[in-house]
């Protein structure tokens, strides 16, 4: 797993680039990220490194959003366009290339990078602050009637390690593919997840639904006997309740 083997963020991008594109050059784009640091002013601090990458034409894919290829690090790369999280894996790689401290941050709904202490949004690439993203969650979450406290916004600038950039970057992809009617292709990217964090019975959960998708009553009933092994506190009861209300024949009834 990435973790196990020391590897970056980077070559997170690269291993979920690999599963968008099979033909992604690894070389390539690392080479691109060294490019891209060494078109930064001498002695670059991180405002003028994002700014650097804004003139070479980085910035968010409105118009192709949700397209898959927004997540290959080639395209976004070749392209000069992504989705934030994408974005951010540039601004982290080119930034490590430049001996800068970045990281990703898993911020709800729209990721973040800091660098050396500086707050970034990758889909505008610009400088920004904290105070401007908790309002924007207050407004996201006010607008779905919930509320917030301040500990949870807080929270919601969590650091995201290169396992975490992984699975957030195969969490849409797979949103994609569900949402395109591809349950199959879904799976195959929840097996990917799970090599990443094996112990993670929300994706269990997850696979079980997929299994009711295609209609595999006893697959989707092992998932989630599975996600109950792994799960604890009220997370079993909400398992358990589910795996009550399947169906006993085989099949999905309609």
């Amino acid at each position: 797993m990435l973790r196990e083997r020391g590897g970056g963020v980077v070559d997170a991008a690269l291993l979920v680039s690999a599963v968008v594109e099979p033909a992604t050059d690894a070389d390539w784009c690392r080479s691109e990220l060294g490019r891209l640091a060494d078109a930064a002013p001498p002695q670059a601090g991180p405002a003028e490194l994002v700014e650097a990458l804004r003139v070479a034409g980085f910035a968010g894919a409105r118009r192709t959003y949700y397209e898959a290829r927004n997540s290959a690090l080639d395209h976004v790369l070749r392209e000069r366009r992504g989705i934030p999280i994408s974005l951010a894996v540039v601004v982290i790689g080119a930034a490590e290339c430049l001996g800068l401290e970045a990281s990703g941050l898993n911020f709800p709904r729209h990721f973040l990078v800091e660098v050396e202490g500086l707050l970034v949004d990758p889909f505008q690439m610009r400088v920004t602050t904290r105070d401007e993203w908790r309002d924007w969650l207050r407004r996201e979450v006010r607008s779905a009637q919930g509320r917030l406290s301040e500990t949870d916004l807080d929270a919601a600038f969590r650091p995201a390690g290169p396992a975490d950039v992984a699975l957030r970057m195969l969490n849409n992809l797979r949103m994609l593919r569900e949402v395109r009617g591809d349950p199959d292709y879904a799976l195959r990217l929840t097996d990917c997840q799970l090599a990443l964090q094996p112990d993670a019975y929300a994706l269990h959960v997850d696979r079980a639904d997929i299994w009711l998708a295609l209609r595999s009553l006893d697959m989707a009933r092992s998932e989630l006997e599975t996600a109950l092994d792994l799960a604890d506190g009220e997370a079993r009861d909400a398992i358990r309740a589910r795996l009550a209300a399947l169906p006993e024949e085989p099949g999905v009834a309609n």
